[in-house]
């Protein structure tokens, strides 16, 4: 009797040893992966200041201090959520409201309870994208009414710019420089880009970007 009971003993002093040791493994692990992923969004910010700096300027101050915005916001900290993208676009369509002689209203809907994460290089692509319909619906549209509306939809998140202006024809399309700009970002973030203008109806810029 003694001996079983000593054996039992021991077992569940090893057992427990196990699984302590087991425990602290897989915090370690944890500890180490948090670490490494903190260094790579401290990166991206280094390199996000880094890319401001080497760009060359925009064509006009306007849209070169909208461009800076951008980085600077996408550089300003580790994690950004969707009301973080809400906010940021609110300070740009702002801007453009305050520096450009537009007679556009700008007007927002953002989802406000789906929970997003993006770490500072996808949210310096989402800004972009944002920016650049932002600037050629403000500059050359003249809308009534440009909208930024974001939904998701089949794990796809949809960021759109939407204006009620002239519209253009896109072989005479007179900022393509912007559009490619979009296009460059949403490649970056494997999406893709549905583009409707006819002249007289507007503009659509609709992006889409695979939540996975």
């Amino acid at each position: 009797m003694d001996n079983w009971f000593f054996y039992v003993v021991l077992g569940l002093l090893i057992g427990g040893i196990i699984a302590f040791v087991w425990e602290e493994l897989n915090h370690s692990g944890a500890w180490s992966d948090a670490k490494s992923r903190i260094s790579i969004v401290r990166q991206q910010r280094i390199d996000i200041l880094k890319q401001l700096d080497q760009k060359p300027p925009e064509k006009t101050d306007i849209k070169n201090e909208a461009v800076t915005l951008v980085y600077k916001v996408a550089a300003s900290q580790n994690h950004f959520s969707l009301k973080d993208i809400e906010t940021f676009t609110r300070q740009i369509q702002n801007y453009y409201l305050n520096n450009l002689n537009s007679p556009s209203t700008f007007k927002m809907n953002f989802p406000e309870k789906k929970l997003l994460n993006f770490d500072p290089a996808q949210t310096l692509m989402l800004l972009t994208i944002i920016n650049e319909g932002l600037h050629n619906a403000a500059l050359y549209s003249n809308a009534n009414f440009i909208f930024n509306i974001a939904y998701i939809e089949d794990d796809k998140l949809h960021i759109i710019t939407h204006d009620n202006g002239i519209g253009y024809d896109r072989n005479k399309n007179i900022d393509a420089g912007g559009i490619n700009k979009i296009l460059k970002a949403i490649t970056t973030l494997k999406g893709d880009l549905k583009l409707t203008s006819t002249a007289g109806n507007g503009t659509v810029v609709n992006t889409q970007i695979p939540l996975s």
